[in-house]
């Protein structure tokens, strides 16, 4: 895998790009810059959420769409759908509003809703949170781990899942950090920027990621990558 460079992270967010078969079956088209529209409509929601401070109705159908833009290859629908009856969908989500200003608190709680693992957990922080949370995929964690910025994260052990998102969560933040200290200023784009002079929040540096990622394991491997699902 090739050194991450933030100098490059302004054209690895203008490349990043997230479509599958659901974007069009719920009138999105595909996520590119500068529009980002399902996410910008994820992202509005899930602030609104937070903003509440009080969950009074558990937005179990927001929780289906999260599933449905990351349209995950082993269906975590299915166990979502399955394991409702088995858990208080509406007090896990007050425990993660409650535990956002604690990484490992919040990722913690995520994890106990049905059908979602590490994946699909952060991707639920990230749209809560996007100033300080980002989306944790199986494309980030291999590239990461191959450029030992990582540990291997073993998914049928939930500490080692709650460790390797905090350890994630704090590479972004020193990659913030880093962009702020060069002066290196997010694109505009439509998705809402931090308050900061660079505009930089945890979520975007996810999404530059994402794009080195791909093209660093693409490199590696060629095109067979491409045919992996990142959200298994």
């Amino acid at each position: 895998m090739p050194a991450i460079n933030v100098a490059e992270f302004p054209a690895f967010l203008r490349a990043y790009r997230w479509t599958n078969v659901n974007h069009a079956s719920r009138g999105y088209p595909g996520d590119t810059f500068p529009d980002f529209p399902w996410i910008q409509s994820l992202e509005g929601r899930g602030v609104r959420i937070v903003a509440k401070g009080v969950i009074t109705a558990c937005p179990t159908d927001y929780l289906r769409e999260i599933l449905a833009w990351g349209a995950g290859k082993n269906d975590p629908g299915m166990k979502f759908e399955a394991g409702l009856g088995n858990v208080s969908l509406i007090v896990i989500l007050q425990q993660v509003v409650a535990s956002l200003e604690q990484p490992l608190a919040a990722i913690d709680a995520a994890l106990k809703i049905p059908g979602f693992g590490l994946t699909y957990a952060s991707k639920l922080l990230r749209f809560f949170d996007p100033g300080r949370y980002g989306s944790l995929d199986r494309r980030i964690r291999l590239a990461l781990l191959k450029a030992d910025l990582l540990p291997k994260i073993h998914d049928s052990y939930k500490s080692s899942m709650i460790e390797g998102y905090v350890k994630f969560q704090t590479l972004c933040e020193s990659l913030v950090f880093e962009l702020e200290s060069k002066g290196i200023c997010r694109p505009e784009c439509n998705l809402p920027s931090a308050a900061s002079a660079t505009g930089w929040r945890i979520a975007d540096v996810e999404m530059a990621l994402f794009t080195w990622a791909d093209r660093g394991l693409q490199t590696e491997k060629g095109n067979q990558f491409e045919t992996v699902n990142p959200d298994i």
